[in-house]
């Protein structure tokens, strides 16, 4: 038989060196799963704290659609504030009307035309409507002289109207007559407010 070279001495060096290195081995891989496992605890962690999130937002707008079923009615009143910009005219003389005859005074004139182009010939009575971003201005004419308690009672009228109208402007003088309560009005704008 052949004898082999290797001496116990090669042996023990081989035997160190598989040692060293599969422990050298092991502290790499060691190192590499440990940042394999944080960056993969750092990714669920975002993960649970964006589902949290998300389980909140869900349940905030639950809570927002109950509420918005809940004050249906505001919801409309607030959506009768502003007149739709095809029907406000009809509406507004309509309104003033109502008001005028319930306050006991008389419009003595009406007639509609946008600002910058000829007036629309109408057969309802004279005013004057300047359109501007959100809102019309009419001006009406009012038959004088009036009561003035009938005047006041006219606008508190035309400020609480839905859709909502508020005075902008209105020109009066005391009647000398001696009646007392009277007075004259050359013109009374009306603000009206439109989609």
């Amino acid at each position: 038989m052949k004898k082999s070279s290797m001496t116990a001495k090669t042996l023990r060096g081989i035997l160190s060196f598989a040692v060293i290195l599969i422990i050298g081995l092991s502290v790499v891989g060691f190192y590499y799963a440990q940042n394999w496992l944080l960056s993969l605890a750092t990714s669920i962690s975002q993960t649970v704290a964006q589902s949290n999130t998300s389980g909140t937002s869900l349940q905030s707008l639950n809570q927002l659609q109950t509420e918005l079923n809940a004050h249906q009615d505001v919801i409309l009143k607030v959506n009768s504030l502003i007149a739709p910009l095809q029907t406000y005219q009809s509406q507004s003389i309509k309104d003033l009307n109502q008001y005028a005859t319930a306050s006991g005074i008389t419009i003595s004139d009406y007639s509609f035309s946008k600002t910058g182009a000829a007036a629309t010939p109408t057969t309802a009575p004279a005013s004057t409507i300047t359109t501007t971003s959100n809102s019309s201005v009419i001006t009406a004419t009012l038959a004088s002289p009036t009561s003035f308690t009938g005047l006041l009672k006219f606008m508190h009228l035309v400020e609480g109207n839905l859709p909502k109208m508020q005075i902008s402007s209105v020109n009066m003088s005391r009647v000398s007559d001696g009646s007392g309560d009277s007075v004259k009005i050359d013109q009374l704008s009306i603000e009206v407010y439109t989609q």
